[in-house]
């Protein structure tokens, strides 16, 4: 019985030095086979979603960049206070104007109050002038590629779909959805300041219907500025509005401007 089994045990290890090099080579080649076109078949998407990943952080990057070459007002300035001339379809008013950023406008007319659309354009024009605490954007990614004269076109995941066309790190055009209608800014001419940032000086609009895409308003407005000290203060904002059958011309002038003391801290 010994010797049968010591015969059984060499006949097993001849067996397995003869057979299972080759098993093991041929499950080795096969997992690696596998493995191989694993690999292949993921990696496109991969390389797909390593390259959107890199293009959505260069679109907010530009769209970043546009922001930051805006020219707005220095971090500490105090405001200014000036002489404001209104004239509105033929009529022109005179009252003051005492402007303290963020958001501190007062504005008086002697005998009665500003007309309320000569009222939202100084506020708008002084209010897109004040620094914004952040330059973070929503996820931005680069739309079709094209050869559009306003620059790439970057759209954002934000709440009123809105794109941009971007060149030369400035912004062109802004597209926005709101409620009801859709908002297009075109910036036609830019000014280019000591610090060698971009003011907005002829822009044109129009506001779409959301149901029809018929075109409700149109205008176009024209801004002058002046270099008070180190700051970019306005000079005049033309508007030429068209809508529902009417068309209105909107002159704003401001003279005599003085620039604010700082406000004494409490």
């Amino acid at each position: 019985m010994p010797r049968l089994a010591s015969n059984f045990q060499s006949l097993r290890s001849q067996v397995q030095d003869r057979y299972c090099p080759g098993v093991f080579s041929a499950l080795g080649i096969a997992i690696v086979s596998s493995v191989i076109l694993l690999i292949i078949s993921i990696l496109p998407s991969i390389v797909v979603g390593e390259r959107r990943s890199a293009e959505s952080a260069s679109a907010a990057q530009i769209l970043q960049q546009a922001c930051k070459n805006r020219e707005v007002f220095s971090a500490d300035f105090p405001g200014f206070r000036s002489e404001l001339t209104v004239h509105l379809d033929g009529t022109a008013i005179q009252g003051t104007l005492q402007f303290r950023p963020p958001g501190s406008l007062e504005i008086e007319v002697p005998g009665g109050d500003l007309p309320d659309s000569a009222t939202r354009t100084v506020r708008s024009m002084l209010m897109h002038r004040v620094p914004s605490e952040t330059t973070a954007v929503e996820a931005a990614a680069f739309g079709e590629l094209d050869a559009h004269s306003l620059g790439r076109k970057i759209l954002l995941a934000d709440s009123y779909k809105s794109v941009y066309r971007i060149r030369d790190r400035r912004i062109l055009q802004v597209d926005r959805r709101l409620s009801d209608f859709r908002r297009v800014l075109t910036v036609l001419e830019t000014e280019t300041t000591d610090s060698g940032r971009y003011l907005p000086r002829h822009v044109f609009a129009v506001v779409f219907d959301s149901d029809s895409g018929a075109v409700r308003e149109a205008w176009t407005y024209i801004n002058r500025f002046q270099k008070v000290g180190g700051e970019y203060l306005p000079l005049s904002r033309h508007v030429i509005r068209s809508g529902a059958g009417q068309a209105s011309v909107l002159l704003i002038e401001w003279h005599g401007i003085e620039v604010l003391g700082a406000e004494p801290r409490p």
